[in-house]
């Protein structure tokens, strides 16, 4: 190879690395952007669903108010109420009633006990 050959390829090296430089700065200037831009828009959406969170809440605050404070048993409920007859579970009020009169019964036989003694 000539001198003249080797200063060309060293000539083209430079000039492909001065390229690949400017392409590499062009592609970290525009990653860089589309990050702020992307910071800016998430913020921009987080204020929005924080206002309509907001707006929601507020609503279903005054609806709740209007609402008796007993809710009708929802279709859910139903459900689950006819699997547990349908099981043989005890039902909420029976449970209720029945822890009760475990706690009578508790007392009273903590009474005795007291007396006992």
């Amino acid at each position: 190879m000539s001198n003249t050959v080797i200063a060309q390829f060293n000539e083209r090296y430079e000039q492909v690395s001065a390229e690949a430089k400017d392409a590499f700065d062009k592609i970290n200037t525009a990653v860089r952007g589309a990050i702020s831009r992307a910071e800016a828009s998430s913020t921009e959406l987080f204020d929005s669903l924080v206002k309509t969170g907001e707006k929601r809440q507020k609503a279903q605050a005054k609806t709740g108010a209007k609402k008796s404070t007993k809710a009708e048993p929802t279709q859910l409920d139903q459900v689950r109420a006819r699997v547990a007859q349908a099981l043989g579970l005890p039902t909420r009020d029976e449970v209720e009633a029945l822890n009760k009169k475990m706690a009578t019964l508790t007392r009273k036989v903590n009474r005795l006990a007291k007396d006992a003694k």
